[in-house]
Parts: structure tokens; C-alpha cells; sequence
């Protein structure tokens, strides 16, 4: 138990890691051996910790983050448009909130999503295949990691964590510092049009 009713199982562990990303023109990708992940849209927003009427739960800059990724990508159902999403979950109850900060579901619906399944790995939109935040932590690589796994899982090279059917299109979520930066990639096995 960390803190009734919140168990240590329910937070991050620290951990060791890292994630190497190699981006490259259309160009490069094109000639490459291995299938490319395509960058569909990139955002990223910050604001700081502590304001007076900051929303904790739902942070306005994550919502203009997501927006403006929607837009780039073409993306206005998050919980249709895409397969699966890598979002930076540390601890159990921010699957439920980021469900609702980007878009996945009304506010105050996003517990309900996660005790239906939806975001299991058979579920309509699967969360975190890779196990996420929650399985491993290396502070500094935790968000590019995210982005590692959506690319693996476009590409069909995410191994035992591979959403099947292959995935089409997948979120990359990254979180945190201090003045809690949203960074979100949408990334797909189509080159964009």
C-alpha cells in the first residue's frame, strides 16, 4: 500500500532505458529496408505547474496540444481514427484522465472507458501495449519512448506487444517537466497524403 487506496503497483518504478528515434526525409524513408513509421503531425504545449485556476486533471495546454495535432493530422474521432495509443500513463488514474484530456471520451467518462476494457489490449483502442510508463520509467526517455513504441506498432514490429490487426495509425503521448509539456505525435504505416 502506498497511500489508502492506492497500491505500489499503481505508481511508475525507476528504471533504466533508453530510446533512439531516427528521423529521416520522404526521400530516406523511401529507400530505407525496414517499412518507415510516418510522422502525420507533431505538437507540443507548455504552461506552468502552478497558476491560479489550473486545471490539474485536465490541463488546458494538453487540449490545445491535441487540437492542433488533430487538425495536422486529419483526426476527429481520437477513439475511431486511431489503433492504438502510447500515452504517458505513470500512474493508474492518469489512463482515465488523459482518456479525457485527449479527446478519447466526454469528461468525467474516462474511468468507464478503462473499466469496460476499451483500452486493454484487445479493446477497441488499446492503451500502453508495450506495457507503458507503468512497466518501466527511465526518467529522460520515458516520453521519446512512447514515440519509439507507436512507430514500432506502425511498422508491425512491436513483437509479443503487436496490436492486431496491424495497426494503421497510432498516438504517441509524452508528459512532463517542470512546466508540464504535452508533446504528441501522430504516426502511420501510410505515408500521408
Amino acid at each position: 500500500m502506498l497511500w489508502e487506496p492506492l497500491r505500489y503497483l499503481e505508481a511508475c518504478p525507476s528504471s533504466d532505458g533508453a530510446m533512439a528515434l531516427v528521423i529521416g526525409s520522404e526521400r530516406v524513408a523511401d529507400a530505407a529496408p525496414n517499412r518507415p513509421a510516418w510522422v502525420h503531425g507533431m505538437a507540443m504545449r507548455s504552461e506552468p505547474t502552478m497558476f491560479a485556476g489550473r486545471d490539474q486533471v485536465n490541463p488546458q495546454a494538453g487540449r490545445d496540444c491535441a487540437a492542433d495535432l488533430y487538425a495536422q493530422a486529419g483526426i476527429s474521432d481520437p477513439r475511431r481514427d486511431f489503433d492504438c495509443a502510447e500515452v504517458y500513463v505513470p500512474f493508474s488514474w492518469y489512463e482515465p484522465m488523459w482518456l479525457e484530456n485527449l479527446g478519447f471520451c466526454a469528461e468525467g467518462d474516462g474511468w468507464k472507458l478503462t473499466e469496460a476494457g476499451a483500452t486493454a489490449p484487445d479493446g477497441d483502442i488499446p492503451w500502453n501495449p508495450s506495457g507503458g510508463v507503468l512497466s518501466s520509467n527511465p526518467i529522460g526517455a520515458s516520453g521519446m519512448i512512447r514515440f519509439g513504441e507507436a512507430a514500432q506498432q506502425v511498422r508491425g514490429m512491436a513483437g509479443d506487444f503487436q496490436v492486431e490487426p496491424k495497426t494503421g495509425r497510432a498516438l504517441g503521448h509524452a508528459y512532463g517537466g517542470g512546466s508540464q509539456f504535452f508533446a504528441m505525435w501522430v504516426v502511420g504505416a501510410e505515408k500521408p497524403e
